[in-house]
């Protein structure tokens, strides 16, 4: 399909911002594409989300995947400067920062995401494919931890734990200050620094 890349990105944009807003829901084919809206002398229609993606699942599949590697790519641009002769506390505290605010400049984005880990979409096939995404992180951040450490789960409860909290700011329960953002780093630190070697 000529236009193919263009449809990709409207339709993955359109997915994000509707299941962010209200839900999954709320986010039907004929929403997502955009309601006949015309590109190219072409008028979208659900029709051409079957074309392009096969399915609405795959789409919602699709858009996660996308968004996971944002983030995946955040950690790894973090991971990028980390120095292993260093205090840990101090390099996980920067890698920390990076993603914390890639967060909260996402907000869309991490509404969609953290509703489609959460949701019945979210199948083993998916899983699989999201902690392989981690793996190189996981392989840079093992010689850190003491033997025997599960080094994703300690990742993965760190990411969740930081999604949790850019949510509350979202949602206006939680005051966006650098006293919240040294707050919640110190959270996610103190789950991992029993497992760090010391």
């Amino acid at each position: 399909m000529k236009n193919e890349a263009i449809y990709r990105e409207i339709f993955i944009n359109n997915t994000i911002r509707l299941v962010a807003q209200g839900g999954f829901e709320v986010a039907t084919t004929r929403a997502i594409s955009g309601d006949r809206r015309q590109i190219n002398n072409i008028k979208l229609n659900e029709a051409h989300i079957y074309r392009v993606f096969g399915s609405k699942e795959a789409l919602f599949a699709q858009t996660f995947a996308t968004l996971d590697d944002e983030l995946v790519d955040c950690v790894k641009q973090g991971l990028s400067s980390f120095e292993k002769d260093r205090d840990f506390r101090s390099e996980f505290e920067q890698l920390f920062m990076k993603l914390w605010y890639f967060l909260l400049q996402n907000e869309s984005k991490l509404r969609y995401y953290t509703r489609y880990y959460h949701s019945t979409y979210f199948q083993n096939d998916i899983y699989a494919e999201h902690v392989t995404k981690y793996t190189p992180i996981i392989q840079a951040m093992t010689p850190f931890f003491a033997k025997g450490a599960d080094v994703w789960s300690l990742l993965h409860h760190v990411i969740t734990t930081m999604l949790e909290f850019a949510t509350r700011i979202y949602n206006g329960t939680l005051e966006n200050t650098p006293a919240s953002a040294m707050h919640i780093f110190n959270v996610a630190y103190s789950s991992i620094a029993a497992y760090l070697i010391s």
